[in-house]
């Protein structure tokens, strides 16, 4: 397959808007709390975790291309009424807990970067994530603008954390003993276990389907409907994942490797603590850059999960709710958990555990939707495929149930 790089630069897009799951709020709580407790043991988890999540985007991606629909839609067309209400309203609370930690990590962001109350900072998120609206809705005619919205604010995030790792100067020594594989004792596998548990997030699982269907569209347009037209798109989708989910890894290591650096034996336990810790440990500037990629990140963040559930209501009910609409509806539960006093960093935690109840019921049906035939075609995934897919999915959700277990009853 011959590519131009101009021709490759302008399929990049689609998985970096999904690769904001990964690197969201939810995401830094268990990194730093890694990094602070473990040093660098548990870098390898996230090199674990991030190669499982590029898989299961991959085969999102493909059945987007393949047939033209995402996983709720799909749900809705093969399975019976009452399957399709309970996967809808599992997606639906998903959809909540993870707008609620986007919206309270930006809040956080806000309150640390410009000394404002935890509330003032929820509400300063609030607007900003209606202003990210607004470029999704003045530009109808692609995604394009919001694929460079979302990668201009990882950027952003990428940046602060190239800055801190060089504040943090780990030798190769340090990185070479987190890649080996190892736990230190019983409380470090639980950690590990949030950090895999926590890896694939279900709104990127419905959201990927959906945001390739601006090229498949154009490309169907211009070069017909055809295996070998959408086998093309495909492979160059399979590279703008990777790309994008490597960065990903990327940003999750540094935060753990800096934690390491900066916090290990300090008893840090909250994101609020980090940001302190790191200017007395640097200088202000490590702070300021870490608030700053918290603010990117939590938008960023906020502005796909709102594009995600637009999609699972639309493909679960074939209701087109306005995006307006929902994003203020969904902004509710966030302002009313910070004005009620919660602390934000246990929030984050419950809602990390809350989505583990969602993962089986969309991992389940992308697996058994990428394996039919008639549906996939060409692309119907292959028996070692399948069966990779299926021990993902399997140690994902026993991970989860385990966490969700010990959450609860510890």
């Amino acid at each position: 397959m011959t590519v131009t790089l101009r021709e490759f630069l302008s399929y990049l897009g689609p998985g970096f808007v999904i690769s904001v799951a990964y690197m969201d709020p939810g995401n830094w709580a268990t990194n730093i709390s890694g990094g602070a407790k473990f040093g660098p043991a548990l870098l390898w988890v996230i090199v674990l975790a991030s190669v499982m999540a590029m898989g299961i985007q991959i085969v999102a991606a493909k059945l987007g291309i393949a047939t033209g629909k995402g996983v709720a839609e799909l749900c809705r067309e093969r399975f019976s009424r009452p399957v399709v209400l309970v996967l809808w309203v599992a997606a639906e609370l998903a959809m909540i807990a993870t707008d609620m930690a986007e919206i309270i990590g930006a809040a956080i962001g806000f309150s640390l970067v410009f000394s404002l109350p935890l509330p003032a900072g929820a509400v300063l998120a609030g607007v900003s994530s209606f202003a990210l609206l607004g470029i999704r809705t003045a530009h109808r005619r692609g995604f394009r603008w919001v694929e460079l919205t979302v990668m201009s604010l990882v950027g952003v995030i990428s940046l602060a954390f190239v800055f801190e790792l060089v504040l943090a100067q780990p030798t190769a020594g340090q990185i070479a003993s987190g890649l080996t594989p190892t736990i230190p004792n019983a409380s470090a596998l639980y950690v590990a276990i949030g950090i895999l548990g926590a890896t694939v997030m279900p709104h990127s699982v419905y959201l990927h389907p959906y945001i390739v269907q601006d090229r498949r569209t154009r490309l169907i347009e211009r070069d017909g409907d055809s295996e070998s037209v959408h086998r093309r798109h495909f492979n160059l989708e399979r590279i703008d994942t990777v790309v994008a989910l490597f960065g990903a890894m990327f940003v999750n290591a540094a935060m753990l490797l800096v934690a390491a650096a900066a916090l290990q034996g300090t008893g840090i336990r909250t994101l609020t603590e980090a940001y302190v810790t790191l200017s007395g440990v640097f200088d202000q500037h490590a702070s300021l850059a870490f608030g700053i990629a918290l603010i990117a990140a939590g938008l960023s963040s906020s502005l796909v999960a709102t594009m995600a559930g637009q999609t699972v209501m639309d493909g679960f009910l074939d209701l087109n709710v306005n995006v307006w609409l929902r994003r203020s509806v969904t902004l509710v539960p966030s302002l009313a958990v910070v004005a009620a006093g919660f602390d934000p960093t246990a929030v984050l935690v419950a809602s990390q555990v809350a989505l583990s109840f969602e993962l089986p019921f969309v991992l389940v049906p992308l697996l058994w939707f990428t394996r039919e035939a008639d549906l996939m075609g060409g692309f119907r995934n292959g028996p070692t495929t399948s069966r990779l897919l299926g021990v993902v999915i399997g140690v994902i959700s026993v991970l989860n149930a385990w966490l969700l277990y010990t959450t609860l009853i510890g």
